[in-house]
């Protein structure tokens, strides 16, 4: 995993590292028994769409299927060879309706499409047909929707972008030094190369993990049916990226280790912790700024703040701020103090959870497990 890590930073992906790993998992597994499904939620403009394209670079591309949009119908007419053992890349899940995502989450629990026509014979007569089309894919989704549908978000690995100052400062240092002509491009190529490549001799085993029984995930956590089936699923995809370095058992089944667990777990602590949290990724690390913007306001009485001192505070456009508020509003972490439609509202922090709190005690009981192994 270090050395893939490596490759994919080289390869042009800067920052975002567990997000990059998360991501490269999922997508490597679209030949696999097992296969994952990542959607990344975060606000326009914050380089979802560029991480999945970036990632998904490095599979081969006869075996992804790269589209903006898509209809069901378009699903449905698909064959076997378009769809099955492919890495499905969706760069706009906005843009689907409520047929296509019914489809998308079809694909996502059975692996195939079943769908009942009707058809004309040669007779001229009409008779149903019964068609399915084999869809046994990975997929990495890409959004701008704070809220999801359960039925879509609980079949997907929901992972959120690093919207800081830091990675922002991060992507234009980038930007700055590609277009002075001091980065690389053949070297990045390289990187890309080499990352198919390994995808292709990548065989598809059964994996059997002797430590499945050994780690608890938290029982707090939203939909922790499905949370625990991916978990499992992760992990034995990381097995069969190790598989070179893997022993087999009698019945050929590639058997996990305990480094393979501590990786998983690792690496997908902040998959866990979106299904735990209330709130979306974008929506939670805007809450935190808040709250550490009303933390260095005078003390003595509760902070009253307006929509227009947020936005020139974090210098966020007014759409995107809007729908921060109307969502912290519907949650019950914020509340109008005082103020009319016509004058403006003037808001307060009605709840001030403890997210980071409980973050590290999932971390702690997680680290706990894992030393018990």
């Amino acid at each position: 995993m270090a050395n893939i890590d490596k490759l994919l930073e080289q390869s042009g992906i800067i920052g975002e590292e567990n997000n990059r790993k998360i991501l490269f998992v999922a997508a490597s597994s679209y030949k696999m028994s097992n296969p994952l499904h990542v959607m990344v939620q975060a606000s326009s403009g914050s380089g979802k769409s560029h991480l999945i394209n970036s990632i998904a670079g490095c599979m081969p591309q006869n075996e992804v299927f790269n589209t903006t949009s898509l209809t069901s119908k378009s699903l449905y007419y698909c064959t076997d060879k378009q769809l099955n053992n492919k890495l499905l890349v969706i760069q706009d899940f906005d843009g689907l309706d409520e047929d296509a995502e019914l489809a998308l989450r079809e694909i996502q629990s059975f692996k195939q499409l079943k769908r009942t026509t009707v058809e004309k014979t040669a007779s001229k007569n009409r008779k149903t047909v019964n068609k399915t089309v084999k869809a046994s894919l990975a997929s990495l989704i890409a959004t701008t929707k704070t809220e999801i549908y359960h039925d879509n978000e609980s079949r997907s690995i929901v992972l959120g972008i690093d919207e800081s100052e830091e990675q922002t400062l991060k992507i234009i240092r980038q930007q700055n030094q590609r277009k002075a002509g001091n980065i690389n491009s053949d070297q990045e190529l390289e990187a890309q190369q080499i990352l198919r490549n390994c995808m292709k001799v990548l065989k598809n085993y059964d994996v059997v993990n002797p430590y499945a029984d050994k780690i608890d995930l938290p029982l707090d956590a939203r939909m922790l049916r499905r949370l625990n089936g991916q978990f499992q699923d992760f992990i034995c995809q990381i097995t069969l990226l190790h598989q070179y370095q893997r022993k087999t058992d009698s019945k050929k089944r590639l058997v996990s280790t305990k480094e393979d667990v501590q990786l998983a777990v690792e690496i997908f602590f902040d998959a866990i912790i979106m299904k735990v949290d209330d709130l979306s990724g974008n929506i939670r690390q805007f809450f935190e700024k808040l709250k550490d913007y009303i933390k260095r306001q005078p003390a003595g009485t509760t902070y009253k703040f307006t929509q227009r001192e947020i936005r020139e505070e974090m210098k966020i456009s007014a759409t995107p701020i809007n729908t921060y508020f109307k969502a912290l509003q519907e949650m019950e972490y914020i509340q109008i103090a005082e103020g009319s439609p016509n004058r403006g509202y003037k808001y307060i922090i009605s709840y001030w959870d403890t997210m980071e709190k409980k973050k590290s005690e999932i971390k702690d009981n997680l680290n706990h497990q894992l030393k018990q192994l």
